[in-house]
């Protein structure tokens, strides 16, 4: 699409966390981080209603992992998923598509949808940004479920993708994709609003630039509008996807400040 276009861009910004229960630390290391995430994140839903709403990165598991440590937060938990605060769901834990069987993949979905709905709403997002690889059924899959799109990132080869795209699968359901560009993947838009959560200080480093560390409002804001611009080069419509989040971050309670002065810094430019 044509940046120079007089049709303004409408960004869409994504707060979330990528959650991986086990990694590089055990499962416990991490609820043990998770606790806090969700801690800070429902705190942060009670006292600022400016923040809209954070993704728990399309899973459920999360929220038994959370209860079991603090089950006195259910009520609470239950209030801001129903209110469109919190999301989550579609799936109970996000999977790898080439080690699942494919009943497997089903009871995963099916177990998520379950969960997230006695919790007050399931996502309606066939979420799969971080998976290595795609099996050909998944649009049949997801609209089995009754969804419709999908987000994804890794997993597809090649850098020549549009933002927004069809996937088909053999039997010929097909899903609207929202297509992350390799340009910082599901973080275009981590960190670049006011001071890293205690999670990530001091343990990220992006030297090539591409992800922006800043303490200041507008020059995050400054940063932002240039994300906006590298994304719109591959974009067939004016809607644009932006995610504020990587791996285990937790929620950015400047993160309003930031967008309200990329706001104004992308009307002053034409953006908006």
């Amino acid at each position: 699409m044509d940046m120079n276009a007089s049709k303004p861009w409408r960004a869409f910004v994504c707060s979330h966390t990528h959650w991986d229960r086990e990694w590089y630390g055990s499962f416990q290391e991490y609820r043990y981080r998770l606790v806090r995430l969700m801690d800070r994140l429902l705190r942060l839903l009670e006292e600022k209603p400016t923040f809209r709403c954070f993704n728990l990165d399309g899973q459920t598991v999360v929220l038994e992992d959370y209860l079991e440590i603090r089950p006195e937060k259910e009520e609470v938990l239950r209030r801001h998923i129903g209110e469109g605060r919190i999301s989550v769901g579609p799936w109970y834990v996000l999977p790898d598509e080439f080690l699942e069987g494919p009943e497997a993949m089903i009871r995963n979905l099916l177990r998520g949808h379950r969960l997230a709905e006695a919790f007050g709403h399931c996502s309606r997002v066939g979420y799969l940004p971080d998976m290595f690889g795609h099996i050909s059924q998944m649009p049949q899959i997801l609209r089995g479920f009754g969804l419709d799109n999908a987000i994804l990132w890794r997993g597809l080869s090649g850098e020549d993708w549009p933002n927004e795209l069809w996937w088909e699968a053999p039997d010929g359901s097909r899903v609207l994709v929202e297509h992350i560009l390799e340009y910082c993947g599901y973080c275009n838009a981590a960190l670049f609003a006011g001071s890293l959560p205690p999670s990530l200080r001091g343990k990220w480093r992006f030297p090539d630039g591409r992800y922006v560390i800043t303490p200041e409002t507008e020059k995050a804001a400054e940063a932002l509008v240039e994300i906006v611009r590298k994304t719109a080069e591959k974009a067939t419509t004016d809607c644009l996807l932006l995610f504020n989040g990587i791996d285990h971050m937790e929620p950015q309670p400047e993160l309003p400040e930031a967008l309200a002065a990329a706001a104004r810094r992308a009307r002053e430019e034409g953006l908006e």
